[in-house]
């Protein structure tokens, strides 16, 4: 198994660090593509390995003329129609090992490979030893003339024009990096992640049962918008957040639920209000890592 290099959290103020260029945040499934003797497998960040799931994949990278490679990449489903990345698809591509809904969802939801680092090339086993800034060069260098599945990420380094950008185009966000650091295989903070979190209000309309140090509270918050589920919120709420909503679910009327969510949940009469933050919204009108930030009502 080959351990990948990590992002850490970071935040708007690392947008003005010096030394640093920026790379479109993916929403996808990150995978190594490892090629020897012109053999080629694919291994996720836990060292799962993808070979059989991803096909083209591995006929694309024994397309690329070298025998010998590992390219860090981020595959990823972009629906033709918006021309945005989602991650569903691409979650059900990378969870499937049966080989007819492999061959199905092939055709249905075609990947994109997003390579960002080269960490082996030919019989340079110190690649990674080389700063970004030249890895990048290499990885260039690797896929100049190539065209097809597997696609060279750009860098820029006006990060907070790109920041900007991001948020225009509803992106999920930027990973910096220092342009001097190496390829270290764990989390490190020459890596960072920025989110473009967006920012909703939402109707609390239930709760889910607590587990462990949640059992005297409650799991989740079961929220809607417009009378439609779009979401359960579980972290978020600090101790004192979590006795107030508590308390306001006491004294609270059950009544029936307005909607199934594919688990056990309590529905309370109130009028109580949230602002919430989340990544996107999937192709079910459900928010993505929903979190809550406050009571607003």
């Amino acid at each position: 198994m080959i351990k990948p290099m990590l992002c850490e959290d970071g935040d708007l103020s690392d947008l003005k660090r010096q030394g640093y260029a920026a790379e479109w945040k993916y929403d996808g499934t990150r995978v190594l593509v490892i090629k020897e003797k012109g053999q080629v497998t694919l291994q996720n960040r836990n060292g799962v390995n993808y070979t059989r799931r991803l096909p083209e994949v591995v006929e694309a990278a024994k397309e690329i003329p070298v025998n010998n490679f590992v390219i860090d990449t981020e595959v990823v489903y972009i629906n033709p129609k918006t021309e945005k990345e989602e991650f569903t698809p691409c979650q059900r591509r990378c969870s499937t090992q049966d080989w007819a809904k492999i061959l199905y969802l092939k055709r249905k939801y075609p990947i994109t490979v997003e390579a960002f680092d080269l960490l082996y090339v030919d019989d340079d086993w110190k690649a990674t030893l080389n700063p970004w800034l030249k890895r990048k060069s290499l990885l260039a260098d690797l896929l100049d003339g190539y065209e097809g599945t597997i696609q060279y990420v750009q860098h820029r380094f006006d990060l907070q024009d790109y920041w900007e950008e991001v948020k225009q185009r509803e992106g999920e966000g930027l990973i910096l990096k220092d342009i001097h650091s190496r390829y270290e295989h764990e989390r490190s903070y020459k890596w960072l992640k920025l989110k473009n979190w967006r920012h909703v209000v939402c109707d609390v309309v239930g709760f889910t049962l607590g587990k462990n140090s949640r059992a005297w509270f409650f799991g989740s918050l079961v929220l809607a918008k417009n009378g439609k589920h779009v979401g359960c919120a579980g972290s978020g709420p600090s101790d004192w957040e979590l006795r107030q909503l508590k308390d306001i679910f006491s004294n609270s009327a059950k009544i029936p639920k307005p909607f199934d969510i594919g688990q056990p949940y309590t529905t309370v009469d109130t009028n109580l209000k949230v602002l919430v933050k989340y990544y996107q919204i999937t192709e079910n009108g459900v928010m993505r890592f929903p979190v809550f930030e406050k009571i607003v009502a």
